[in-house]
């Protein structure tokens, strides 16, 4: 009982835990980043680009609903492959999902895909009557 604890829920919970916090830099660059791009369009003006309710459903639906769901439900091997594999644990070992370039990266994907949103939708809409 103790091996499986250790050997198979051990390395899986490292693994999301990674993603997780990964995913928690994100989201709150994601959501901060059109913020600050549409703050240079406005004259940093003091307008608001997001309703209350956006961003309150924003926090619910995609921080809470999907690591919920990972959390239960991902499981990257079978447990007695675990059991039978020991070079699956040098993961942790060796700082594969949480280490300096996976952070960077992160970022660097938030930060790109958020100047990349705002840019879509200035865009889309330009020509649109208000």
């Amino acid at each position: 009982m103790l091996k499986n604890l250790l050997f198979v829920h051990g390395r899986e919970a490292y693994r999301r835990n990674c993603y997780l916090i990964m995913y928690m830099f994100y989201k709150n660059i994601i959501l901060v980043i059109p913020i600050f791009v549409f703050g240079w369009f406005s004259r940093f003006s003091g307008t608001e680009i997001y309703n209350v309710i956006f961003l309150d459903f924003y926090n619910l639906a995609l921080t809470a609903i999907p690591i919920i769901w990972y959390a239960v439900f991902d499981q990257e091997h079978e447990k007695e492959t675990f059991l039978a594999t020991p070079r699956l644990y040098k993961i942790g070992m060796d700082d594969v999902f949480f280490n300096t370039a996976a952070f960077w990266r992160w970022v660097f994907y938030a930060v790109w895909q958020g100047i990349l949103l705002v840019y879509v939708i200035f865009f889309t809409f330009a020509g649109a009557e208000v």
